[in-house]
């Protein structure tokens, strides 16, 4: 299995195609006391192996753009709600889905490699958000990945097929969760 390792040039190149996607913007201050600023904002991170399948999965996030900073309690899976808090060391930053989520799923029954894509629209929640984040306001777009083997059963009229059962945990090698999130982000 190879790993992919994620660069940053990789990550804005994607948060470029993300912001294309959910409309452009560009870097703005306005006249007076208050000055805003508007600009591309990009979360990302991964874990592998077992940290990927633990029962609580944890992804470290990396934000760059308008505001850089650091978020460690992103949970894969976390809730059904349609609004979101990373908590930041700049701050909290809420973001509310905008659109219907769209999930992809796939399953290789020779490799027994299972994925899940999760996609959705976001915007920024300006009464919510906090710090260096108050007031954010604009559009974004977030992806989430889950791929991973499935064991192989080893006995019975089964042996040797994937075992796909909801009680039985993911191989770690090869396994990987990341989330991925750009927008254009207005603070200030």
């Amino acid at each position: 299995m190879r790993h992919c390792t994620v660069r940053a040039g990789s990550l804005i190149g994607a948060a470029g195609a993300i912001v294309l996607l959910v409309g452009g913007g560009s870097a703005v201050a306005s006249a007076g006391a208050h000055t805003s600023v508007t600009g591309p904002e990009v979360v990302s991170g991964e874990v592998h192996g077992k940290a990927a399948i633990a029962s609580t999965t944890h992804i470290p996030l990396t934000l760059a753009g308008v505001v850089a900073t650091t978020d460690r309690g992103f949970v894969l899976g976390n809730g059904s709600s349609n609004t979101h808090t990373l908590a930041t060391a700049a701050g909290n930053l809420t973001v509310r889905g905008t659109s219907k989520q769209y999930v992809t799923q796939s399953m290789n029954a020779k490799t027994c490699r299972f994925s899940y894509i999760a996609r959705q629209q976001f915007t920024f929640v300006p009464s919510l958000s906090t710090g260096k984040f108050a007031g954010a306001t604009g559009p974004g777009a977030y992806q989430v990945h889950f791929a991973a083997y499935a064991p192989r059963y080893t006995s019975g009229k089964h042996k040797g097929q994937c075992n796909t059962s909801s009680n039985v945990t993911p191989l770690p090698g090869g396994a990987v969760a990341s989330f991925l999130a750009a927008g254009v982000i207005t603070v200030g």
